[in-house]
């Protein structure tokens, strides 16, 4: 009988000791510093031991608010401004003219910046899929959720090889000679990458990060809104009987 109570209070020992084990402690975030749970040290990207205090972690990812795409009230606010011009169908005025007036009604919350979610734009009086979403029409930041996700690891994996590819693509460039061609391997990029956080280190063939230009010319919509608006408004005032 004192046998079976040994083994049975060595068995619960070693099942207690195992649940320890397992049940490590998540890595905390505050924004987007991933922080050890023990002692709050900061964690590399992918951690499963804190190098500080030694500890062993559980890693996972977090998410948060797209700061690249525009929010329902961003929508509302723009689509107030552009109802309130009254214009008819056709090209608009002043500096509104580098969009068509699909890009305000049509745009939504979590849609492509830089195309309106229309997939495409024009250049040069003719029409081609967007530089930034590739066609997709939604945000390459957040995939249209209006939310991001950080320390995901799969999206890292893929950063990683891409970056390999990336380096072999410019290596045979410099030894061929012939001219670097980056389009196929930023257009697998975007569609990777799109609703992580590592979307933000995506580059067109201008050099410049692909959301960066969204962001750029969704303010330009705006700032050519609020000044053809506040024209309007102006001459409204100064007509007789206004």
């Amino acid at each position: 009988m004192k046998w079976l109570i040994f083994t049975g209070a060595c068995v619960a020992v070693l099942v207690t000791l195992g649940i320890l084990a397992v049940d490590e402690r998540n890595v905390i975030w505050e924004g987007r510093t991933p922080l050890c749970p023990y002692c709050r040290s900061e964690l590399p990207n992918q951690a499963i031991v804190c190098k500080e205090c030694g500890r062993s972690i559980d890693w996972v990812s977090h998410s948060e608010t797209c700061r690249w795409c525009l929010s329902r009230k961003d929508v509302e606010h723009m689509t107030n401004l552009f109802d309130r011009l009254k214009v008819a169908k056709g090209p608009l005025p002043g500096e509104l003219r580098e969009f068509p007036q699909a890009y305000f009604r049509t745009m939504e919350a979590g849609a492509c910046a830089y195309c309106g979610g229309l997939g495409k734009v024009m250049v040069d009086g003719k029409e081609v899929t967007c530089p930034v979403c590739r066609g997709a029409r939604r945000c390459i930041a957040c995939g249209g959720d209006r939310r991001v996700e950080l320390g995901d690891p799969v999206a890292a994996r893929h950063l990683r090889e891409r970056h390999a590819a990336r380096e072999l693509a410019e290596r045979r460039a410099e030894l061929t000679g012939l001219p670097l061609k980056l389009t196929l391997l930023v257009d697998q990029d975007v569609d990777a990458l799109r609703g992580y956080v590592e979307a933000e280190t995506l580059t067109g063939e201008q050099g410049r990060n692909l959301l960066e230009m969204a962001r750029a010319r969704v303010k330009r919509a705006f700032r050519a809104l609020h000044a053809e608006v506040a024209r309007k408004e102006k001459e409204a005032v100064a007509a007789p009987g206004g």
